[in-house]
């Protein structure tokens, strides 16, 4: 095993989507519970809760080009002060870490400033503590990573 799968023997709750928009909707209140259970503050909620819907919409609009029916599982593990959430899916190979760069340190590439739509991994890259991708046999799977910051 990599380092990468061994962070992910302690998957303690995942969760089955379809490739639907409207199954985004089950996230929320799971992710919800995740932060209540670790005391997780706002700053780090609203983080996990914005990382999550990009990655899940980029998988459903792109990776399966918004055909319901093919299968994304969401899990998460707890390694030292670090939540991590595993993406995985079955769509054709993409790497987000490497596909798009980062948002600049210029003031000309603030958020105010962005237009809306294609920043989501931009905003992931901004708002998460890591990303890691790997690809799997079958697909993806795109790990997250955040800092648990007590509220």
């Amino acid at each position: 095993m990599n380092g990468l799968e061994d962070r992910l023997e302690g998957i303690r709750d995942q969760l089955e989507l379809d490739s639907r928009l409207t199954e985004l909707s089950r996230v929320q209140p799971w992710i919800d519970a995740i932060a209540n259970r670790f005391g997780v503050g706002e700053e780090t909620r609203f983080a996990l809760h914005l990382c999550l819907e990009e990655a899940l919409a980029n998988v459903v609009l792109h990776g399966y080009k918004n055909e319901p029916g093919h299968p994304i599982r969401v899990a998460f593990s707890v390694v030292g002060s670090s939540l991590l959430l595993s993406i995985e899916d079955c769509a054709p190979p993409f790497a987000p870490t490497e596909s798009v760069p980062h948002l600049d340190a210029s003031p000309r590439d603030t958020l105010e400033s962005l237009q809306p739509g294609g920043n989501g991994i931009r905003l992931m890259r901004r708002f998460a503590g890591s990303l890691e991708y790997q690809p799997t046999s079958g697909g993806n799977r795109l790990i997250i990573g955040f800092p648990i910051t007590p509220k």
